[in-house]
């Protein structure tokens, strides 16, 4: 499984390469779909942040809200769910109750406006159901 293991988090996404292609070489198609509303010489220093705001959640557990991270919507069981924040490319997922430690990384998209568009919140709780009310 794709996953980061940092010093306090393991961020573990949602999206995982197909059987056989090597991680290394592989994005989540979230991440290619949000990304192309950005313009291509932005992409590296995007990717950049994104990578480091990661990094920091997985090693300290948080992030500077609002700056880097938003509270954005409600999971089934009454817990929240968070954005990643970097420039216009959200990164949405939830601190796990099943797998301790872990923050799950849903999905990737582009925001085009000021509130959680429905689809982002469906996906979420739909990737939310499948981590976290899965049997053994």
């Amino acid at each position: 499984m794709l996953e980061y293991q940092g010093i306090r988090l393991t961020i573990r996404y949602c999206e995982q390469p197909p059987q056989g292609v090597d991680p290394s070489a592989w994005s989540p198609p979230s991440w290619d779909q949000a990304l192309a509303h950005i313009p291509a010489k932005k992409h590296g220093s995007i990717f950049a942040k994104m990578l480091a705001r990661q990094t920091i959640l997985a090693d300290k557990a948080q992030l500077r809200s609002p700056d880097h991270w938003n509270t954005e919507g409600e999971t089934p069981d009454g817990k929240r769910f968070y954005a990643i924040k970097v420039d216009k490319i959200r990164a949405y997922g939830w601190f796990s109750i099943r797998h301790k430690g872990v923050f799950f990384i849903s999905h990737f998209a582009f925001k085009k406006g000021q509130k959680l568009a429905s689809s982002d919140a469906n996906r979420v709780i739909a990737n939310w159901r499948k981590f976290e009310e899965q049997q053994p």
